[in-house]
């Protein structure tokens, strides 16, 4: 709220409607101040939201912005149709929505955009650039109005066929922070670029279909991107034209977080562009749609990345990025044997604070090799096995207790969580109750039913750590949903003088 002018917090909905639009000064429900219906608003659901705007005009006023903090604009193919037969009018349908960036209320809500193909494109449409689509009105009159736009954060472009139209307006969006570029190449001569040094953003992410990568290949149009000189997160994939780009364009000292597929090991490329990136603190080398295997990584000189903090890629490449290094995060998403995992851990620094893997099964062997390498571990997330309460106890019976966790996150065989059940509740409680005497300063947990469910506990300021028993008070559910709530107000919601 501090960001809030003073004269801004003082006015009511009448004064709103009396001062800023005329239209509605006949409507005044309530001398309830602005800054209270803009929090009243930011808890409600989108449906909600669009119900406020049907109560009255000085309401609709102020709710309809909320509506466009996230705007969806749909590249409508003159082939598409819904699942009733019915073809969409092109480009009728996406005009109709671009009037609202000519109201100012509501387009300087609007802090995320997404140009993006038509849901009812047909497969063989998906990832094509037809003419129709790259160079229609819907585009240009969308791009013409990017640079007006000074709360857009984040903006999200699929199958765009840039023009030296295009790339200028992108270059001069005063506020932007986050690029996506997906499925989208450029028609412009390197000679006619505009510069992107200048530019705010912070995180560039360029991806494209596996299957069409001789299409969208333009290390030129990746290395204009990189100019920006405040960038700390790059993604890019799933092929190495990033590294080429990187060669051509160094990345600035702001870079933070790296993110490119494994494939990018087997260029000889690769060694100089990590030893280019000393300002790197999080790695991340993933496996990319249409990798079908592993290459191996047998050489790593000294001193590249010597600020790396975060490693999250194979198991098998972990021990040349974690030696002469302060590594503190450790995360394999890959799965892998408990004897292999083992095996790996036993050429990683000691220093580690925080380590996810996943395992085909959990046996005391690899629980106890991560609890006496990793004395100041801290974290630890085991997934990929599901086990149950007699399974757990066994496991940790034999295991050293770890001293110094205080955060942990597996996976459960115990059926739906239910807390208002008794028998549910009690047997969340019998695996924490175990937990928690193998790690005697535990203070947060987290049992993984499904992908989307999980129980939590943390525990209590008042508690004391020598109990080792489970208040039910202490526990909760947690789904993994999109939140309803908007999120837009102060700094998204802006009025104009």
């Amino acid at each position: 709220m501090s960001s809030i002018n003073s004269d801004f917090c003082a006015l009511s909905l009448s004064d709103v409607t009396t001062t800023r639009s005329p239209l509605l000064a006949t409507s005044s429900p309530t001398t309830l101040p602005v800054e209270l219906w803009l929090e009243i608003l930011s808890h409600m659901p989108t449906s909600s939201i669009q119900a406020m705007t049907y109560t009255c005009s000085s309401l609709r006023w102020l709710a309809q912005p909320l509506l466009f903090k996230l705007f969806i604009i749909r590249l409508d193919s003159p082939h598409a149709q819904n699942s009733s037969g019915r073809r969409d009018i092109h480009p009728a349908s996406g005009l109709v929505r671009l009037a609202a960036l000519q109201l100012a209320h509501i387009a300087n809500a609007m802090t995320e955009i997404r140009l993006v193909p038509s849901v009812f494109m047909d497969r063989h449409e998906q990832g094509t650039l037809s003419p129709q689509t790259t160079k229609s009105l819907l585009v240009d009159t969308l791009f013409s109005a990017l640079p007006s736009l000074s709360n857009l954060r984040k903006f999200i472009c699929h199958d765009v066929l840039f023009t030296k139209y295009h790339l200028s307006i992108l270059s001069r969006i005063p506020n932007l922070k986050h690029l996506e570029v997906q499925s989208c190449r450029t028609i412009c001569l390197p000679e006619d670029f505009p510069s992107f040094e200048s530019t705010s953003l912070e995180t560039l992410v360029v991806d494209y279909p596996f299957n069409s990568r001789a299409l969208f290949r333009n290390s030129r149009f990746l290395a204009l991107l990189l100019q920006a000189r405040k960038l700390s997160r790059i993604f890019a994939g799933p092929g190495d034209e990033i590294l080429f780009a990187m060669t051509e364009t160094p990345p600035p000292p702001t870079l933070s977080i790296l993110e490119i597929p494994v494939s990018c090991v087997l260029s000889p490329l690769f060694d100089s562009v990590l030893a280019s990136c000393s300002s790197v603190q999080e790695l991340s080398l993933y496996m990319a749609t249409g990798d079908s295997y592993l290459p191996p990584l047998e050489h790593l000189p000294e001193g590249i990345l010597p600020n790396l903090r975060s490693y999250h890629g194979p198991r098998t490449y972990a021990p040349w990025f974690t030696r002469d290094r302060s590594i503190r995060d450790v995360d394999f998403p890959l799965p892998a044997l408990p004897n292999d995992l083992c095996n790996t851990i036993g050429h990683m620094t000691r220093e580690i604070e925080s380590l996810s893997c996943k395992v085909d099964s959990l046996d005391a062997t690899l629980l106890q090799t991560i609890h006496t390498t990793f004395p100041s571990l801290k974290h630890l997330a085991i997934s990929g096995a599901a086990v149950d309460i007699d399974r757990l106890s066994s496991v940790l019976s034999i295991a050293k207790v770890h001293k110094g966790l205080t955060s942990i996150q597996i996976t459960v065989q115990t059926g739906v969580p239910r807390l208002t059940d008794s028998w549910g509740a009690t047997v969340a409680k019998m695996v924490l109750s175990r937990l928690i005497r193998a790690y005697p300063i535990l203070e947060h947990a987290k049992l993984v039913y499904q992908p989307q469910v999980s129980v939590v506990w943390s525990r209590s300021k008042e508690r004391k750590q020598t109990t080792t028993n489970v208040d039910a008070s202490e526990l909760r559910i947690e789904k993994q949903e999109v939140s309803s709530k908007t999120s837009a107000i102060w700094d998204m919601f802006r009025f104009n003088s």
